[in-house]
């Protein structure tokens, strides 16, 4: 799905810029024949190129975009993700980054082409649908690329000399695993770590990392005084007695609970560049929902998936607010996300403002419910659905299911609405598979309920 949409954010890139040579429109073309494609487009005077690159120093590159500037040449990298509006979240950015368009402008030198200028190209967040004259915004990032370029020599030896060892090094785990961004190992590293080590300490990283150099690697090492918040001194009390921990307020809390009770999830679609009007990128549309209803005349399961063609939010606005007709209370996990989603479709549509806004303030939060009064050891640290469901509901899960988890059917909904290859029989299998998952999304907040009401 990334891969796919980023294609066509390079369409768009290069539509945005301007004319000019593709120099590797396949997957198939070596960096060798890359390098020898754009000396040749140097050479008969081509002024833009796309997928232009050099193979010197030990390293290859492909650039987005290399134009001409004057007598040398401007480097573009673009993006797929929004430009953020905080300034902390644009140094995020960059700092993740800078370092592409360092190491492209660092071969370049090798291969004696002079770029005297780099760019990041990101998605604009103020671009709206239909409109997309202003999809891209650019930042020159030249002069942070400076201290970049001039570490590449000796990281670029050292990176062939790891690479030509027997054994991968062994390096301890630490901040580099999460920052900038979580690292594609992650698991495999952090795997190893037993049972209750202090990292699952529930909101608490900074802690965790303090207690495990003072030599406290596991919760049970923790007293309730040194447990950061509420909910991890619950945690720590429970590792350390082996049982699970109900308060005794569960009971009241679940009082939020007015029949009748639709319990309601979403699955959304996230486009880079919008299709519908008023989207903008990388906005989470929602797609699909899923409803158990309890305490009506008709506890039918509602359902709705939309289907590939046209805007698809009219549909699931009237299929919604029909589910939710009559409901005292609209059970999710996680408010933040369905209320979101919901308040985006009343700015989209704001004729039905109002039905919008009725179902949004029916909604009533399970995580908190569970977070502040239960703890079971075999949470781990984490009040996820796909966590707490297994401890407290033991006889549901996914494993038996084809789409076990959001990211899954994220890409599922995107190749079901836009994927051209898939045929009639299947787009059908695909679609059962995503409302299977949604509907057991659904199913296990009902029985989580229904396990809590035993435990108060």
């Amino acid at each position: 799905m990334r891969f796919a949409e980023g294609r066509v954010v390079g369409e768009h890139a290069r539509r945005f810029t301007g004319d000019g040579v593709n120099i590797a429109p396949g997957r198939n073309i070596d960096p060798a024949g890359v390098d020898q494609r754009t000396r040749e487009a140097m050479a008969r005077g081509e002024s833009r190129m796309f997928e232009a690159g050099f193979v010197a120093g030990g390293a290859n590159y492909r650039a987005d975009i290399f134009e001409r500037a004057g007598d040398a040449w401007a480097i573009t990298e673009v993006k797929s993700s929004k430009w953020p509006e905080k300034e902390r979240d644009q140094q995020k950015k960059l700092d993740l980054h800078v370092p592409d368009v360092a190491i492209q402008r660092w071969v370049a030198a090798e291969a004696h082409v002079s770029v005297d200028q780099a760019q990041l190209m990101y998605l604009n967040r103020d671009c709206r649908h239909p409109d997309l004259s202003n999809l891209f915004t650019t930042v020159d990032v030249t002069g942070k690329t400076e201290p970049m370029v001039l570490a590449l020599p000796a990281a670029v030896a050292t990176m062939h000399a790891i690479l030509r060892e027997a054994e991968a090094p062994d390096v301890p785990v630490g901040e580099q695993c999460t920052d900038p961004e979580d690292c594609p190992f992650y698991d495999r590293c952090h795997e190893q770590l037993p049972p209750h080590h202090v990292s699952e300490l529930y909101y608490a990283k900074k802690q965790a990392k303090k207690y495990e150099a003072e030599g406290k690697t596991m919760i049970a090492d923790l007293t309730d005084a040194e447990a950061p918040n509420v909910a991890a001194k619950r945690q720590v009390r429970a590792v350390k007695s082996g049982t699970r921990i109900v308060e005794s307020e569960l009971a009241a809390a679940l009082g939020q609970l007015k029949s009748p009770i639709v319990y309601f999830d979403f699955e959304t679609v996230q486009l880079a560049v919008p299709r519908w009007p008023g989207c903008g990128p990388q906005d989470m549309v929602a797609v699909q929902f899923s409803a158990h209803r309890e305490g009506f005349a008709d506890n039918t399961h509602r359902y709705h998936l939309a289907s590939r063609g046209g805007d698809p939010r009219p549909a699931l606005i009237d299929a919604m607010v029909e589910a939710c007709a009559g409901a005292a209370s609209i059970v999710v996990y996680y408010e933040a996300f369905e209320k979101s989603r919901i308040k985006e479709l009343a700015e989209w549509f704001p004729e039905r403002e109002a039905e919008l806004m009725d179902v949004h303030d029916r909604i009533v939060d399970l995580l908190p419910i569970v977070r502040d009064h239960v703890y079971d050891p075999e949470f781990h640290g984490s009040f996820s659905l796909k966590k707490v469901l297994p401890a407290l509901v033991t006889d549901l899960g996914y494993a038996d299911l084809n789409i076990r988890e959001g990211g899954t059917a994220t890409a599922g909904i995107y190749n079901l609405l836009f994927d051209e290859s898939l045929d009639t029989a299947a787009q059908d299998a695909l679609r059962a598979d995503l409302l299977a998952y949604c509907e057991r999304d659904t199913e296990a907040m009902v029985r989580l309920v229904g396990v809590l009401r035993d435990l108060a």
